[in-house]
């Protein structure tokens, strides 16, 4: 890998969902039916029945986009919850900000290695639909390990199984290989940034990762 490769490949990512970032929600979210977001709240409902988020506890929204999990996210907090949506894309942050007006959201410009978040000050960090896309998948599961709270949880989900989003990726040139790591490797990740595998499923239309940090306050 030349010098170059890196600034290379993070700038190509970030023109890519910058040209979308008006038209991302539209392209896969919306229901066409009743024009709204809706088009997977199924999918979404399992996926928070499955990540539980803590009322009063702050939330890091990795890879947010324009913020499709804003909403199912927001109802679960409280007045005193937080959430923080980061994405190295400026202009799907700027889509976002302007959607979703809520004094408990930070908004942050950030590539996940270069995130401005506390050590031990999340209670939950979901990367939705964003993984395959980190170019140093290790390092980043390290430095989400880091930001995470004791007992804090680690979501890597997609509602795609690893197979079908693999495939999808290979059908467009600027994401073509942006793989999701297979579950050796997933486990591996986790493992070495101390985190512990809770679930993990991996079926069509579906995909979610959950781990943990050890709370070593926990009497058991």
């Amino acid at each position: 890998m030349n010098a170059d490769s890196a600034p290379n490949h993070h700038q190509a990512h970030r023109q890519f969902f910058n040209e979308r970032a008006e038209q991302w929600l539209d392209m896969w979210y919306k229901d066409p039916e009743s024009g709204q977001y809706t088009r997977f709240d199924a999918e979404f409902q399992r996926l928070f029945g499955l990540v539980p988020l803590p009322p009063d506890g702050s939330v890091l929204d990795v890879g947010c986009g324009s913020g499709i999990l804003v909403p199912y996210i927001l109802e679960r907090l409280s007045d005193r919850g937080r959430l923080t949506e980061v994405d190295c894309a400026e202009q799907m942050i700027a889509v976002n900000r302007r959607l979703h007006a809520d004094p408990r959201i930070a908004f942050l410009v950030a590539d996940v290695m270069a995130m401005d978040i506390q050590p031990a000050s999340i209670d939950v960090a979901i990367c939705f639909a964003c993984f395959p896309h980190f170019e140093h998948k290790a390092e980043a599961v390290q430095r989400l390990s880091r930001v995470l709270r004791p007992g804090g949880k680690l979501a890597v989900a997609h509602l795609m199984s690893s197979a079908e989003l693999n495939q999808h990726h290979r059908k467009h040139e600027a994401v073509m290989h942006d793989m999701l790591p297979g579950a050796a490797d997933m486990r591996r990740y986790l493992a070495a940034a101390g985190l512990s595998l809770e679930l993990s499923l991996d079926e069509p239309g579906f995909y979610l990762l959950l781990a943990s940090k050890p709370d070593d306050r926990d009497p058991r």
